[in-house]
């Protein structure tokens, strides 16, 4: 029969496949690290695809006076159904693991055309749920992720149901009728392949999230009694031939990472020691900004009012308040005594009056405010109370400033990977009100004059470099009066602010000493003279320009080009020093983080460079990446603005002396 000739063919294929990847692993399997979860327990779900044999079969109250169908092929019986349950699974990286899973399987199966004696042809579809258990061998097929999977089934009958559908209106159909006879246990086997995706391969954590796509092949067999008599012609098993897919979703504790082995060294290895003294000491400069006006109003937990921490201004008040006014005065509230950080949040915290002046004065623009917020409603109530203030202080026309509220809004902080400690932080943020418009003068930077007393230019740049793996290193300078230890420091390139250095002094000599500790617990020390000494001439006005990045790296570098092109290289004269740092907020990883904000330093720095090239101007640039070091941030991370103007890249320009 052809029922038969599929089963052996099916089965036949299957025994062969594992046959083949056991063979193969024995020879080519080699044994590597593992830094994966060893036991994990999950969910899994997917669809199975029953290829049903139902052989001659008689069944209650299907048709009054027959008792048996016409026999079909196996072919003609086809349906979905579901599959779903629980796992565990031990998966310790090696050749052999296993796993069992517990399931509720569907082995439904449609006959849709069939031949009864009496009745032409009906609609058949047996519906038989099972709760399955089912260990499994895993076999690793060339990487601890990829596993070809073997095991028997072991299922119990949880329902059996029919219906009796003819294509003769004028017979009864039967439906939701109990299976005369089915098995109440019944047993086969399952196997296929499977691939683990690790979800969180950026996570520090031990904490291992995986998710796994497998397709297989399933047998059920001897799930109804025969209850008619054998013939040659007849085949009274019921079987199920399942191809199977879907996914698991499981998590498991990985064992951390082991220390790097390192071999010990013969010889004591070499560290090399470079410094770059400041030409001069700059104790202050006015410089020209064009500062960003970040577009984002933050507010306060379970509040959708307008938060105190931005300036409100009476429809009085407003009617005098000019943009223009923030350039020299640092606004309501304000002091000339304002260091640059607190000067430029100054300005900040007048974002919403800045858009009520600019909308003021250009009538035809308009604004569209999108509150975020766990809640909808809270969202929108966000929104319209920012538009209420724009409307009765700035006497905006209120059918130009459209609201919405949306749980997550367009360019909201967080990704799957967010570590769990900065969670709040990502909350915190992402309750806020954006404002958007399609005219981009509305959002454009605002130029104000500001003091700055913390100059990269006025960093003593220390390199060190060792021919064998560092753990740690500490620098201390001694001279002049000045006694002073820094680190211990993990990375190879590091800035000191020198003013403290000269303590009052106008000159001095130091000298500076590296202490270095290597992997395998040697001590290395160097040494290095330098001076210092302050600018005696009076200091320049000099340029900066900041670029702003979203939580998510969404904006590259790239994405300011034209702006780095157009308005910033133009401005930069010739023999100036650029230099160029960037910065990162407190969430995320250290490390990462310090990379992050050195290569979008460096990026910037290619752009500029190869458009003053064209221009044919000779400029010294000095980029550096301060990552999330809170001594050099820009602003607090205590706040959500403060973290968000602290993903930047700032450019200094420095005119020639």
């Amino acid at each position: 029969m052809a029922m038969k000739r599929l089963k052996n063919m099916l089965r036949s294929s299957f025994a062969g496949m594992a046959l083949v990847t056991i063979g193969g692993l024995s020879t080519a399997h080699a044994q590597q690290t593992y830094n994966g979860a060893v036991w994990r327990v999950g969910i899994h779900g997917g669809m199975n695809f029953n290829i049903g044999g139902l052989g001659s079969q008689a069944l209650n109250d299907v048709q009054p006076g027959v008792d048996q169908f016409t026999t079909k092929d196996i072919m003609d019986g086809t349906a979905l159904g579901f599959y779903f349950g629980a796992l565990t699974e031990y998966n310790p990286g090696g050749l052999f693991g296993g796993k069992l899973r517990l399931s509720v399987d569907d082995r439904r199966v449609d006959i849709n055309d069939w031949d009864v004696p009496g009745n032409s042809r009906v609609r058949f579809s047996a519906k038989n749920t099972y709760f399955s258990v089912e260990p499994m061998l895993q076999l690793q097929l060339g990487s601890p992720d990829f596993h070809f999977g073997v095991g028997p089934l072991l299922s119990f009958l949880i329902s059996s149901k029919y219906d009796f559908i003819p294509r003769d209106e004028t017979s009864p159909t039967i439906a939701g009728k109990t299976i005369d006879g089915m098995n109440k246990f019944t047993y086969g086997f399952s196997g296929g392949l499977s691939y683990d995706i690790l979800l969180n391969s950026k996570s520090a954590s031990n904490t291992k999230w995986y998710l796994t796509p497998f397709v297989e092949y399933s047998y059920m067999m001897d799930q109804r009694k025969s209850n008619v008599s054998t013939s040659a012609d007849r085949n009274d098993t019921w079987v199920t031939n399942t191809i199977r897919g879907g996914f698991e979703l499981k998590f498991g504790s990985a064992p951390a990472a082991p220390a790097p082995y390192v071999e010990a060294a013969s010889d004591m290895p070499t560290v090399d020691l470079a410094l770059r003294a400041p030409s001069a000491i700059t104790e202050e400069r006015t410089t020209l900004e064009m500062f960003p006006l970040r577009n984002y109003l933050f507010f306060e937990p379970s509040s959708t009012s307008l938060p105190v921490k931005y300036v409100s201004l009476s429809n009085q008040q407003a009617q005098g308040f000019r943009e223009q006014s923030l350039v020299n005065d640092p606004g309501t509230g304000g002091s000339a005594s304002l260091d640059r950080s607190q000067r430029q949040m100054s300005v900040y915290y007048n974002a919403v009056n800045i858009y009520g002046d600019r909308l003021r004065s250009n009538p035809s623009a308009k604004i569209t405010l999108i509150g975020g917020a766990p809640s909808q409603s809270d969202a929108l109530a966000m929104a319209n109370s920012v538009k209420d203030y724009l409307v009765s202080s700035f006497g905006i026309d209120a059918g130009r400033i459209s609201t919405k509220g949306v749980v997550r809004t367009p360019n909201a902080s967080g990704t799957r990977v967010t570590p769990k400690e900065d969670l709040p932080f990502v909350a915190e943020e992402n309750r806020r009100v954006e404002v958007q418009s399609e005219d981009l003068s509305l959002l454009r930077p605002v130029t104000i004059e500001t003091r700055q007393s913390s100059l990269p230019d006025n960093d003593l740049v220390i390199n060190v470099t060792s021919s064998a793996p560092l753990a740690d290193y500490s620098v201390a300078i001694n001279g002049n009066g000045y006694t002073q230890t820094y680190g211990p420091y993990h990375s190879m390139n590091q800035r000191i602010d020198a003013r403290p250095m000269l303590m009052g002094s106008s000159s001095g000599t130091y000298t500076a000493t590296v202490t270095a500790h290597t992997a395998d617990n040697q001590t290395i020390t160097r040494q290095q003279s330098f001076s210092l000494s302050k600018m005696t001439a009076p200091p320049v006005t000099g340029q900066r320009y900041s670029i702003l990045f979203e939580y998510d790296e969404s904006k590259t570098v790239q994405t300011y080009e034209n702006f780095l092109r157009q308005d910033v290289a133009p401005k930069i004269p010739n023999n100036a020093t650029v230099v160029i740092h960037g910065h990162t907020d407190k969430i995320g990883l250290e490390d990462y983080n310090l990379d992050l904000s050195s290569k979008r330093a460096m990026e910037t720095q290619n752009v500029l460079q190869d458009e003053l090239r064209k221009m044919g101007r000779t400029v010294t640039f000095d980029p550096y990446g301060f990552g999330e070091d809170p001594a050099r941030a820009p602003f607090t991370n205590e706040t959500p603005e403060g973290r968000y103007y602290d993903r930047t890249v700032m450019i200094e320009v420095i005119p020639g002396q």
